[in-house]
């Protein structure tokens, strides 16, 4: 008897421990999950999104609403203070603040209300205008720092800090569109220096623009400007500046010297589609087509725009080993909806053209640069040139010490003819630098990591590294971090007068593919279910020992 009950407390052992052991393994093998993803905390690239296509059609800004404050040139809240022949085509107003001084000499073409119930009611709607721009985030575009010689299309258009308008003219490009709006969002200051100026092309008007200044505005010497001009504090206008729109403070003071305002009329007129559809081409495959200076990208079979009555050209850009017929030619728009018909046939070798640019100002034998499309050229003669196929291509100026180049980047649009850029240096004036910020994710938080930018190597362990450079285009590595690799490791970053984001991910090299440590089942690590696993095992074996023992000791009882 005594042997049977050793060999049922055995089994009864030999059970626990295969149900231990069993439930050990179960556990251990539950899918893996990992912690809780790294945020970067940095705005989307274009690398992020995908190519963003025409603002003017997918991201169009409705207008802000003005109400009252609509029919003012000037409205400041503190005061307004005028010195010269200013002149107002439109109401001057102040309140709650009631200094208004130098009319005359100024003149105004509207009423005058000061301090009264009229000024109180177009500030009140001014404040809801300026929150209603300043608080809009649909499809928002980054810029910075310095925006002179930038082309931009209608939509909404945000900067974190100042923005200025100084190394060249803003052109703002309405794609045909005499509806599209513009708005721009500034956290603090706006600056035109002397003489710079804001361009319309397409359609653009000035009373379809909107800028919201989060502290003051400074218009320099003889500059125009363009659109509603809506500043927390204050507004300057220096000596001959222009303004086609209005100039509004919330708080402070408008100061005019021999300045000119006039509150724009804005036209509308009845638009029409005008739509690219190609053949030829494998199902997915990217292609674009610039319309009149509006370039628009798409992975689908049509590409459209919405003009108003005219004619526009256009031109197909390259696809590789694809020939478009047409490649470019014009569109006629006359009260109805047009359509061109773009036929891809492979092989065949795309006509190209010289793109050439010239520079004016530097000393004989002075080295400079172009960044053209992604590739960089030097030359230290007066040209710089290059070849390529219909289509529209970005540029970026090389920085040269001691000069400041104008345009300092632009598009250049081959369009089945050469095409030839004149860039005018001058002597003096602090080049603009930009934000370069590489951003990562897939590391163990406190990683230190590194990048060289431009030759400068820089370290963290944070999510970021950043860099400062003027316009150009640089090449950076991304250093190693033991057990991950980097994608991508190295690589090319043109600066274009604006900031630029990079994101590099980090994936581990030992196949978890996860950051952060690995957990099964309720968010315990695998070695620990081991643990429990061990554990439960060996309290198996403890209580099978024990009923062997108590089993052994009732046997040998009396």
């Amino acid at each position: 008897m005594a042997v049977e009950h050793t060999r049922a407390s055995s089994r009864v052992v030999s059970v626990l421990v295969a149900v231990a052991m069993l439930f050990a393994a179960l556990v251990a093998m539950a899918p893996l999950t990992t912690g809780p993803p790294m945020t970067p905390g940095i705005a989307h690239t274009l690398s992020d999104i995908g190519a963003i296509p025409s603002l003017a059609s997918t991201c169009g800004q409705s207008s802000v609403p003005l109400g009252s404050a609509a029919a003012y040139a000037v409205l400041a809240g503190a005061g307004v203070t005028n010195t010269g022949p200013s002149t107002l085509t439109g109401d001057l107003g102040a309140g709650p603040g009631s200094s208004v001084t130098g009319f005359p000499p100024g003149t105004y073409t509207g009423m005058e209300n000061v301090a009264n119930a009229a000024s109180a009611g177009a500030e009140a709607n001014l404040t809801i205008a300026f929150n209603n721009a300043s608080g809009r985030s649909n499809c928002a575009v980054t810029l910075s720092g310095n925006i002179g010689g930038q082309t931009l299309t209608p939509g909404l258009y945000t900067s974190t800090s100042t923005l200025a308008i100084s190394s060249g003219d803003l052109t703002l490009n309405g794609g045909g569109n005499p509806n599209a709006v513009f708005v721009f969002q500034v956290a603090s200051g706006l600056t035109t220096t002397s003489g710079r100026a804001v361009l319309l092309t397409n359609g653009a008007q000035a009373g379809n623009i909107y800028w919201a200044i989060g502290s003051s505005a400074t218009l320099g010497t003889t500059s125009t400007m363009q659109g509603t001009v809506m500043a927390y504090a204050s507004i300057t206008m220096a000596t001959g500046s222009h303004l086609n729109g209005r100039a509004l403070a919330r708080t402070g003071d408008v100061t005019l010297s021999d300045s000119t305002i006039v509150v724009p009329i804005t036209t509308s007129s009845a638009t029409y589609g005008v739509t690219f559809t190609e053949s030829g081409l494998p199902a997915g495959t990217s292609w674009s087509v610039s319309f009149d200076g509006v370039r628009e990208s798409s992975t689908a079979a049509t590409i459209g725009f919405t003009v108003t009555n005219g004619t526009y050209a256009y031109t197909v850009e390259a696809v590789a080993g694809y020939t478009a017929q047409p490649s470019y030619g014009s569109v006629t728009v006359s009260g109805a909806a047009a359509g061109e018909a773009i036929a891809f046939t492979t092989g065949g070798t795309p006509e190209t053209f010289t793109v050439t640019f010239t520079e004016f100002g530097l000393v004989s034998g002075t080295s400079w640069s172009i960044a053209f499309n992604g590739v960089l050229r030097s030359s230290t003669t007066a040209t710089v040139a290059f070849t390529v196929a219909n289509g529209t291509y970005t540029y970026v100026v090389g920085p040269v010490v001691g000069f400041t180049p104008s345009p300092s980047a632009g598009s250049a649009i081959v369009s089945g003819v050469a095409v030839r850029q004149a860039i005018i240096f001058t002597s003096g004036g602090a080049l603009a630098t930009f934000a370069v910020t590489f951003t990562e994710s897939g590391l163990v938080s406190g990683t230190n990591w590194s990048v060289t930018f431009n030759g400068a190597p820089e370290s963290s362990t944070t999510a970021t590294v950043g860099f400062t450079e003027t316009n150009g285009s640089y090449y950076y590595t991304v250093g190693a971090a033991s057990g991950y690799t980097a994608n991508p490791l190295s690589g090319n970053v043109t600066v274009s007068g604006a900031t630029v984001s990079l994101a590099i991910a980090f994936t581990s090299t030992s196949g978890s593919g996860s950051s952060s440590p690995a957990t099964s089942a309720f968010g315990i690590p695998w070695w620990g279910w081991v643990g429990i696993g061990i554990a439960v095992v060996v309290a198996a074996a403890a209580i099978g020992a024990g009923m062997v023992r108590s089993r052994r000791g009732k046997k040998r009882a009396p």
